[in-house]
């Protein structure tokens, strides 16, 4: 409701802009933009293998903690009281290390969030700067964002993703495609396809 009422707003407020000046508007699907990108498929793929790698970590102290367990349970028979608090402890240990990590990487505002703003930040700047070379050099007054819902009709005639999306490949290579997942359409910009910045990884 909110974004129908803004849209409105604007509506009026550019037929009220029309009778003293010229009005060019213009329209972008971000939407393709996030999909047909060369930079963004290979941020996904990055981010991705650091991901990866942040999870097989968490996995190994899970394991030396189930390792630790195992071995507890075996050998608690035979220990003594004070041997026994000991091993506990290192567990208990071993547990709160883990604990860390996971904040650490996983928590709000964690280093994977940290990753995934740092590595998306440059291709923002880009991607805004083509479009505001293009309003310039175009005489755009306003460009709306398609893909977000306030954009009800456009005419493909004022539809400038294909030239921002040109001016962003231009110099750049699709990554080739990853068998085992789908590196091609929206998905791909998604940091992980069980886990998002600021959320946890579900123990197992």
């Amino acid at each position: 409701m909110k974004k129908i009422i803004l849209f409105t707003v604007l509506c009026i407020a550019l037929i009220s802009i029309s009778f003293a000046a010229e009005v060019k508007i213009g329209v972008v699907k971000m939407d393709r933009i996030i999909q047909e990108s060369n930079e963004i498929a290979e941020i996904s793929r990055i981010f991705k293998l650091d991901m990866q790698n942040w999870k097989s970590q968490l996995s190994a102290l899970d394991e030396q903690i189930k390792q630790m367990e195992q071995e507890f349970e075996i050998a608690k028979l035979t220990k003594t009281e004070a041997a026994k608090r000991e091993a506990q402890a290192k567990i208990d240990e071993k547990k709160a290390e883990a604990g860390r990590f996971l904040e650490e990487y996983f928590g709000e505002g964690g280093k994977s969030e940290q990753r995934y703003l740092e590595l998306l930040s440059p291709i923002n700047t880009k991607i805004m700067n083509i479009i505001k070379k293009i309003a310039t050099d175009e005489n755009y007054t306003i460009i709306f964002d398609d893909s977000m819902g306030t954009v009800l009709y456009s005419a493909p005639s004022i539809d400038i993703t294909d030239q921002v999306l040109l001016e962003l490949n231009k110099d750049t290579v699709k990554p080739p495609a990853d068998n085992k997942t789908n590196t091609t359409g929206t998905e791909q910009f998604k940091p992980d396809e069980t886990l998002k910045p600021g959320e946890s990884i579900p123990k197992k």
